[in-house]
């Protein structure tokens, strides 16, 4: 591969953050500076602008230059900082970066940041000593009103969203009730069918029992009657046997 193939292939990986691929094509020779033609990026500012931090090292670690310039005058941690990656500004401060270091426009990381409003960024930049005299404070206060509109309209986004929340588990609750309460009525309407069932199978099962013990009663009675029949009967061929034993 030509260098410019290896340098294209290097900056893609660094745009990626896929370290591995960076590890691989440094090792193999692709120069650690080379700028992409649009953009005049190298692949330190391009890995800086998406907050790659390992393959950042990595490209440190092989001779990167912190302080190259895009087309527009940028450096990584100008980069860095208007997209407020401030793991990846940390390292490039540790690094050395300048702090001070301007863009074409004039912009320094701490001015960058507070034109974008990130706040994390430009607390950091501060902390590390940025010099506060170099901002422009009418930017600075555009940023902050672009941020407090940009969380009010966030703040009213999210009411809607817990209004439709509510109206949606209300209107949910609602018909959970309503499908326990129709649970709730077919179960009763069946306890109360199986009931009327039940009493009706108990109903018809006495009076069984009860023609049962009237035909055993009646029965009783015919057998009774019989037996009185055939003792009277007896009772009156053992006579007729006494008298006609008396004649003899």
């Amino acid at each position: 591969m030509s260098d410019t193939d290896m340098g294209e292939a290097l900056w893609e990986a660094a745009e990626a953050g896929n370290t591995g691929e960076v590890t691989r094509l440094l090792e193999a020779g692709a120069p650690v500076n080379w700028a992409e033609s649009d953009s005049g990026r190298t692949p330190l500012i391009t890995a800086a602008e998406e907050g790659h931090v390992e393959p950042m090292r990595v490209l440190l670690d092989h001779g990167s230059d912190l302080e190259a310039k895009d087309k527009n005058g940028a450096t990584a941690l100008i980069v860095a900082a208007g997209n407020g990656h401030v793991d990846a500004m940390a390292m490039l401060l540790d690094r050395g970066a300048d702090l001070e270091a301007t863009s074409t426009a004039g912009e320094t990381a701490l001015i960058l940041a507070a034109r974008f409003g990130k706040f994390a960024a430009m607390t950091m930049l501060l902390d590390r000593g940025a010099d506060l005299e170099a901002m422009d404070y009418q930017r600075l206060e555009s940023a902050r009103e672009s941020k407090s509109e940009a969380l009010e309209a966030q703040g009213a986004k999210m009411e809607e969203v817990l209004d439709a929340q509510d109206a949606e588990m209300e209107e949910a609750l609602a018909a959970k009730q309503a499908e326990m309460e129709g649970a709730l009525a077919a179960k009763q309407a069946e306890m109360e069918g199986a009931l009327a069932a039940k009493q009706a199978e108990m109903e018809e099962a006495l009076a069984a029992k009860q023609a049962e013990m009237d035909a055993q009663a009646a029965a009783a009675e015919a057998y009774r009657t019989a037996t009185v029949a055939a003792m009277a009967a007896l009772e009156h061929r053992v006579k007729q046997l006494e008298d006609l034993a008396q004649l003899l």
